[in-house]
């Protein structure tokens, strides 16, 4: 059977946090992605895509997924789902990988994961003002990228190419190689323009 990766969405997902992931588990490492939505009914994106969902929150693989990876919205921000956050807490127990970027870090701040682990997301203050359970302030590292412990790789909602990365690093270590020179094609970009954007419109 091929290797599962679990996508959890919620309405008004953030395309670019995701974008960049699903096609480097697909295609380069062959893994076969299952979209998950708190309903069932299909999601719009923050760029209008309309994604569908394979299965709702409740009945999604989260134990036995090869990587469960949970995308950015602000619908994460004001309600929690303890159900979902049960099974997360269980499967990072269970040293099972979860990825999660921007928003998506708030379900793993809830349900504890966080806590004992070194983790980012889009502000330490981000964390505190929206998961009232999440004590892992000694934990937090303020960084532009993603980090990862081997188990959870958390990753700020500007730190795409990294989150890719590193989830790509968690599912199949043993291509690190591949992954590291997938950074090296994306981060050829960055590098060229350095701080000056002004070079995109000009020849």
């Amino acid at each position: 059977m091929p290797a599962v990766a679990t996508v959890l969405l919620q309405q008004g997902a953030a395309d670019w946090e995701f974008g960049p992931v699903l096609p480097v588990l697909r295609y380069y490492l062959g893994l076969e992605i299952r979209t998950a939505t708190p309903d069932g009914h299909a999601v719009e994106t923050i760029g209008g895509l309309r994604v569908q969902a394979d299965t709702i929150f409740e009945t999604a693989n989260i134990a036995d997924a090869d990587i469960v990876m949970i995308v950015g919205s602000d619908v994460w921000q004001p309600q929690g789902d303890s159900a979902l956050e049960k099974r997360l807490k269980a499967r990072a127990d269970a040293g099972r990988p979860i990825a999660a970027i921007c928003a998506g870090t708030l379900p793993l701040a809830r349900a504890g994961v966080l806590d004992g682990r070194p983790h980012t997301s889009n502000a330490l203050g981000f964390l505190k003002e929206n998961a009232a359970e999440y004590h892992g302030e000694a934990h937090y590292r303020d960084v532009a990228h993603a980090v990862s412990d081997g188990v959870i790789v958390t990753a700020p909602g500007s730190a795409p190419a990294s989150f890719a990365c590193a989830v790509a690093a968690a599912v199949k270590p043993e291509r690190a190689a591949e992954v590291v020179a997938y950074w090296n094609m994306a981060r050829g970009e960055f590098e060229a323009l350095g701080t000056d954007l002004e070079k995109v419109f000009r020849a």
